[in-house]
Parts: C-alpha cells; structure tokens; sequence
C-alpha cells in the first residue's frame, strides 16, 4: 500500500521541537506542503526549516502565538496567500506547568489551558474556515491519555487534554457535512522536552507498557501520515489511543 501525502499542505503548529519537529521533518520527507508553526523557539525553527528546505522546498515557516486570535488569523491569511487552501491541520502546540492543586497558581492552571485548549480552538476557528468553502479538511488534535484517565499533579494539563477530546467530538458533528474530518490522537509516551528529565513518568510508562518496545514516536508518526492520506476518507468524531498500556 503506498501512502500519498504529496502536495497536501499540511499546518503543524508547535513545530520548532519535539514531536512536531518529528511530524515536520516526516511530512516534508513525503513531500507535502509543511507550515511550520512556532512561538518561542525561533533558532530552533529556523534551523528545521533549513533542515527540511534542504529536501522540500515547498514549505514554510511562521511564528505566531496560538493562544492570540489576531495572531492565527494573521497565520492563517498567510497560509492562504501562498497555498490558496489547506488540507491538514495538526494541532500539537502544547505545554504542561506540573503542581497539586494546593499549590497550584492561577497562572499555571491559565496558561496551559490557554496553549492546549484555547489554541486548538483558535486554530480550529480559523483553518476550518477554508476547509468550509473547499468542503474538504481534515483536522487532527494531539490529546493525551491523560486526558482520559487523569493524572495526580496534572489537573491543568489533563483537564486541557480532556477539552481537547471534546472539542473534537463536538467539531466533527458540525463540520462533517462539509466533508471535514475531526479525530484526536493520544500517543503512547514519548520523550520530550516536557519529560525528558523525569525519571517517575518514564518508570511508570514502562511498568505499564504491554509490549516491550518504545515506538509511540514512529506509530504517531506513521499512523498520521496514513489518516491524512486519501487512502482513509471515512473517519471522523473519534479518538485514537496508540499505545500498549495496561488499563
């Protein structure tokens, strides 16, 4: 079976790092239409669109803040202006500020709602509005299997991821008469900048892992290019767990 994301523009935003540098780096190699979406990480950024121009010249690369609605609006008109549409929107900027709720300030519990929930929908906001007049799109939303099951330390986060889940269920039903597909996607666990120093998750992801083999990275890679491609066309309103863990 040949999986065909070719000229497909496909918006990945936070992108500079971690896995959406991974999911960049995967869609350009096939020779899609990357946007490279960042805020904070421009040396970063600049130095994967580099990466990735070397091999695709078709791509390109803006900051902007998803938790600012001028500010994805403004990404948006740009995408526009140089692609005249989009086919893909992968949210995955996100961010996790870990503290028991005791201890938990407001602005911890704001600013990862405002980056995983308020971003996704902005983004959703604005992309689907192209998607609308193509009657065409697909959305995919990085969620968390947190988000289902919780996580001590982790109320901001999960609860963001929880949204997420239901934003996706609630925007497939309005969207799909436009012929826009919604899911979400929770990966297995995978070594981030959120994580990359906590031996506890890493413990604890391995202690719960059914199989013995650390993939998630190359199964969310490779299961997104797959569900973005034409080959899966009747898929939508659902949440996709890829991992092995002991439930």
């Amino acid at each position: 079976m040949i999986v065909d994301v070719s000229n497909k523009v496909v918006v990945i935003t936070g992108a500079s790092k971690g896995i959406g540098s991974e999911l960049a780096k995967a869609f350009a190699k096939e020779q899609a239409k990357v946007v490279i979406n960042y805020c904070h990480s421009e040396e970063t950024a600049k130095n994967l669109f580099k990466e990735i121009s070397s091999y695709n010249p078709n791509c390109m690369i803006i900051k902007a803040d998803v938790t600012n609605a001028s500010k994805v609006s403004s990404m948006y008109h740009e995408v526009i202006s140089k692609y005249d549409g989009v086919d893909v929107l992968i949210n995955n900027a996100g961010i996790c500020d870990d503290n028991l709720i005791q201890m938990m300030k407001i602005e911890q519990w704001q600013k990862v709602i405002d980056v995983n929930l308020t971003g996704t929908f902005l983004c959703c906001r604005e992309f689907s509005k192209i998607m609308i007049k193509q009657k065409c799109g697909k959305i995919i939303n990085i969620a968390s299997l947190k988000g289902q099951e919780g996580s001590a330390g982790q109320v901001n986060y999960t609860s963001s991821k929880a949204g997420v889940i239901a934003l996706t269920k609630s925007l497939s039903k309005e969207l799909g008469k436009y012929n826009i597909a919604v899911n979400a996607v929770c990966p297995g666990f995978i070594i981030t900048d959120l994580n990359r120093h906590d031996e506890n998750k890493k413990r604890v992801a391995l202690e719960r892992s059914l199989l013995n083999i650390n993939s998630s990275l190359d199964d969310l890679i490779n299961y997104l290019l797959f569900i973005t491609s034409n080959k899966v066309k009747g898929i939508s309103g659902s949440v996709f767990n890829l991992d092995s863990r002991i439930r």
